[in-house]
């Protein structure tokens, strides 16, 4: 499975969202793009990792969870993120 390219820009977040991801299970493979200079970046979110997006991430990088041929395990992602100032 992955999960393209993209920004979490719905208007239900605000200007600059605070997202969070609590992952369990099989390690994967996750990457930020900058939208000006294309710099990518990547990291290896582990098994109990707390992800935070915030401040201008959303607005200066995309970010996607790319192919990957190597997972053996089950997975899960708790995604926690902001609406309007309120966590939902």
């Amino acid at each position: 499975m992955c999960i393209a390219w993209h920004i979490d820009d719905e208007k239900s977040l605000g200007n600059n969202p605070v997202i969070a991801s609590l992952i369990f299970g099989a390690e994967r493979k996750f990457s930020y793009g900058h939208k000006t200079t294309k710099q990518t970046v990547s990291l290896t979110l582990e098994h109990g990792i707390l992800l935070v997006m915030k401040d201008k991430t959303q607005i200066n990088w995309l970010h996607c969870l790319p192919t990957s041929q190597k997972i053996s395990r089950p997975r899960i992602n708790f995604n926690l993120s902001n609406n309007n100032n309120q966590v939902i």
